[in-house]
């Protein structure tokens, strides 16, 4: 029984590339791209989010119910 060598890697911690029919292909990583991505289609989605929840909460306390929101409250 032969041991697959990807597995000897894994368990190894190789670090290094993979060959694939004589081309070696490094490891994936992260990139700047990759964290302009995330935060573009991640972080800026959440934020806006948050901040259109904030405003209508804002909206209904101030409005409906007359009192202050939030750290408003500590200023005004």
């Amino acid at each position: 029984m032969t041991r697959d060598s990807r597995e000897d890697d894994s368990r190894a911690g190789g670090d290094d590339d993979a060959a694939v029919l004589g081309h070696v292909i490094p490891r994936r990583r992260f990139t700047r791209w990759a964290a302009f991505y995330f935060l573009l289609y991640v972080c800026l989605p959440v934020l806006a989010l948050g901040l259109a929840v904030d405003v209508l909460l804002y909206a209904v306390f101030t409005g409906l119910f007359g009192h202050c929101y939030a750290l408003l409250c500590l200023f005004g």
